[in-house]
């Protein structure tokens, strides 16, 4: 960029008058704004919904749900509603979805080219000014290419709101705030869910003056098949001849996106060292409702406890100690001829004079 000052770009998700995918409609109740990124000075308030609709206007739907063959063409609206007082001119453009690292739904940034079912939907035009309290119901086409893939391809279309923003510093901030509905989009063809426990860390401190050390499982969900799927999970340590020393509760797995891979993180304070510790991770996915094969992933390692081991290696050393002393004394009354009974000693009677 060639400009007198120096200027970044930062993209704000989901702010608005709604902070979830496919906001429920403008008659909404409005959240209270989030903070101001550190360091940067508050912009002005914009408040807008984005929602499925209809040429008359939204038609209760939360989210763009299809199951299309390819080379398919489906028309449909989108509705964003200004819910400030003055004009509100948006950006609206589709966009690809993916599983963030924290399992939360993310979009594509303005700059990152779609590949997928964002590129397949065209807008009449990129910019929108919606009058003061007013709505705008913008109709799209959605073509699948003949060469769509089998299976789910999950996407967005985004109304959103650049502002610049000056910095404590004095430099210059490009903001983009967006809100999007969700599209759901299903190629027919043969459906292959396959999950994935794509790796497991084990990270056990097992300090040596303490009969419990903390210790933190890592893991890793994959999607490797063309569905989404979401499902449950447990983590669990077993110590010698499968006895529970840890547990975790039921953890909820999120909906994770196909070529999409989730981390996960379990921590178990003050695990006993019983020796070798196993832990077993368990997942059950599902798909649509209905559970798919269940999978699980070992890892094992030594946990010796410490302070229990030294008590009995100083209890066997006191005692192989006894032991010793006690042989050696017997030898060395062996060795003396002290070892038979002694005989009485004779009677001695004085004799009178």
């Amino acid at each position: 960029m060639t400009h007198s000052r120096a200027t970044r770009l930062v993209v704000r998700l989901l702010v608005g008058s709604a902070v979830i995918l496919g906001a429920t409609g403008p008659a909404a109740a409005a959240p209270a704004p989030p903070p101001a990124l550190p360091g940067y000075a508050p912009a002005e308030e914009f408040r807008w919904s984005v929602q499925p609709s209809s040429p008359r206007g939204p038609n209760g739907r939360n989210e763009f749900a299809y199951e299309l063959n390819p080379e398919e063409k489906i028309t449909d609206w989108v509705a964003v509603s200004n819910l400030t007082g003055k004009p509100l001119t948006v950006n609206v453009y589709a966009t690809d979805a993916f599983t963030a690292p924290d399992g939360g739904f993310a979009l594509l940034t303005a700059d990152e080219p779609a590949t997928g079912v964002g590129s397949w939907v065209t807008l009449p035009k990129k910019s929108y000014t919606v009058p003061a309290g007013k709505r705008a119901d913008v109709p799209f086409e959605l073509a699948v290419p003949a060469n769509a893939s089998p299976g789910d391809h999950i996407g967005g279309v985004i109304a959103s709101v650049n502002t610049e923003e000056r910095q404590e510093d004095g430099q210059t901030v490009n903001v983009e705030r967006r809100i999007a509905a969700r599209i759901y989009l299903r190629v027919a063809g043969p459906v292959e869910p396959a999950a994935l426990i794509s790796a497991l860390d084990v990270d056990y401190a097992n300090p040596p003056l303490s009969l419990g050390g903390d210790m933190t499982v890592t893991y890793r969900i994959a999607n490797d098949g063309n569905v989404r799927f979401s499902g449950k999970a447990r983590v669990q340590v077993t110590g010698p001849f499968g006895i529970r020393v840890a547990n975790s509760e039921v953890i909820d797995i999120p909906e994770l996106l196909p070529d999409s891979e989730l981390r996960l993180t379990q921590r178990f304070p003050g695990v006993f060292p019983a020796g070798l510790l196993t832990t077993t991770v368990t997942v059950n996915p599902e798909e649509s409702g209905a559970p798919l094969p269940s999978l699980s992933r070992d890892s094992a390692l030594w946990a010796v406890p410490w302070p229990l081991a030294a008590g009995l290696l100083l209890a066997g050393a006191l005692l192989l100690g006894w032991w010793l002393r006690n042989r050696r004394w017997h030898r060395i009354v062996a060795a003396g001829g002290f070892d038979a009974t002694p005989e009485a000693a004779p009677t001695v009677r004085p004799v009178a004079s």
